[in-house]
């Protein structure tokens, strides 16, 4: 990419400790927007206190006290980043009303916003995961702090782009959309026992005949894997785009299905079909993996033994995700795509960014091969009850303003619909939404 505009970076000495994770935040300013840097460049930008003169200043709250350096990297001091997203500082962390820059000062630390939602550093230890170790929607600083509905880290670096160059700042990545399916089992049960056990529940308990046919019709008689992935592909190939279609490893966990261990040549077949009509293939850890390098390994190569395929993207199960430990474990395996990082409860981009973006490890400090994106709309986060269930009208509302979004900033719609699922009006609904966006 050529750059379309350069600037120098200056950098206050104080701030010299974070050198590392400022430039993970201008280098996603410089790829959203195709700017660059050149020592000989007339405009300046300063970051923290004491800035050259006519250079445009970024006040610095996230650093240096928002902030802890340890011999295992960087952590947020949670107290001190509650008082600095609720405006108690020098200067907001979050954009504020009007404009974002005068000539010379800009108005809240869009460089340390974006280097904290990239890197999901508020994540990092939150004493406030949920019972499967997610870290929640309500929890974040976006969600209490950030009124607009656009992604914080985009619109920071689209404040900063427009600063930096006088007003042209053009998005330099381009919108795609990107239609995934989690494969949290292949037949309709994860293990054939236990929807006999439920029908055998619906007739002695409560006494249902017409439940425990249904039970079981669902459970056997259904089609799948066949049916679902057929139907699923046939709707991406009249979009011209790509499913793709990520596979769990063998694993006997109870959170896991173990299709892996006990369907191989089922699986193998399935994804011989989908390679040959032209899908994607791709790894979906199981429960637990996300902190756990070794099982997380083993199961990938399990995988890749049974299918004959090396696997280099996909989504965490139960989007299992830690911030200190999840993107080192993929990048150490050589993925090259996550797209693990997003909120069922709400349809959002987790990372402050509906762009796919480089990943940070926070242990190391430093940029990772592997990239991200956040996955906005999940089939089970609108429908069926869990965390909501939306009719289809605001469903398909909610879908059409994310990928908006993702227009308007070049970003990637990432969708989410898992293999399997019979709800005809889940079904109708991404018909829709496929039609509409792709």
């Amino acid at each position: 990419m050529t750059a379309s505009f350069a600037y120098r970076f200056s950098l206050a000495p104080n701030l010299a400790l974070f050198r590392a994770e400022i430039e993970h935040a201008l280098s996603f300013v410089e790829r959203a927007h195709g700017i660059g840097r050149d020592p000989s460049a007339a405009r300046v930008l300063h970051y923290g206190p004491e800035p050259p003169e006519g250079a445009l200043a970024v006040p610095a709250v996230l650093f240096p006290g928002g902030v802890r350096l340890a011999e295992d990297g960087i952590h947020p001091v949670r107290e001190a980043l509650e008082k600095l997203a609720a405006g108690v500082g020098p200067a907001p962390l979050f954009p504020v009303r009007g404009p974002a820059a005068s000539d010379e000062r800009f108005a809240y630390d869009a460089i340390g916003l974006i280097a904290l939602m990239l890197t999901r550093l508020e994540e990092r230890g939150s004493p406030a995961n949920d019972r499967y170790g997610r870290f929640p929607y309500a929890a974040s600083m976006a969600a209490r702090f950030h009124s607009s509905a656009e992604p914080a880290a985009d619109q920071a670096a689209r404040d900063l782009a427009l600063a930096l160059t006088g007003g042209h700042a053009p998005s330099a990545t381009s919108y795609e959309v990107l239609v995934t399916h989690d494969v949290d089992r292949l037949r309709g049960y994860h293990r054939p026992l236990t929807p006999l056990r439920e029908a055998a529940g619906d007739l002695l308990k409560r006494r249902s005949p017409l439940r425990a046919s249904r039970r079981l019709w669902r459970a056997f008689g259904g089609g799948d894997p066949w049916r679902s992935a057929r139907r699923l592909m046939a709707r991406s190939e009249a979009r011209g785009v790509p499913s793709r279609f990520y596979f769990m490893g063998p694993s006997a966990a109870s959170m896991d299905s173990p299709y892996a261990l006990s369907m191989a040549p089922l699986l193998r077949r399935l994804v011989g079909e989908i390679q040959g009509r032209g899908h994607l293939i791709g790894f979906h850890p199981g429960f637990g993996t996300a902190s756990d390098a070794a099982l997380w390994t083993r199961q990938k190569q399990g995988l890749e033994r049974i299918i004959g395929l090396q696997v280099n993207e996909g989504r965490q199960h139960v989007l299992g995700y830690d911030a200190a430990t999840t993107p080192d474990i993929w990048a150490s395996n050589s993925m090259v795509l996550d797209l693990t990082l997003a909120f069922p409860e709400i349809t959002n981009f987790r990372a402050g960014t509906c762009r796919r973006f480089k990943a940070y490890s926070l242990t190391r400090r430093t940029p990772l091969a592997l990239e991200q994106a956040s996955t906005a709309l999940m089939d089970f986060g609108l429908f069926g009850g869990k965390y909501r269930d939306l009719s289809p009208q605001q469903a398909l509302d909610e879908a059409s303003r994310a990928a908006d979004i993702c227009r308007r900033f070049g970003g990637a719609f990432v969708v989410l619909h898992h293999l399997g699922s019979c709800d005809a009006k889940v079904d109708r609904f991404f018909e829709t939404v496929m039609r509409e966006v792709a």
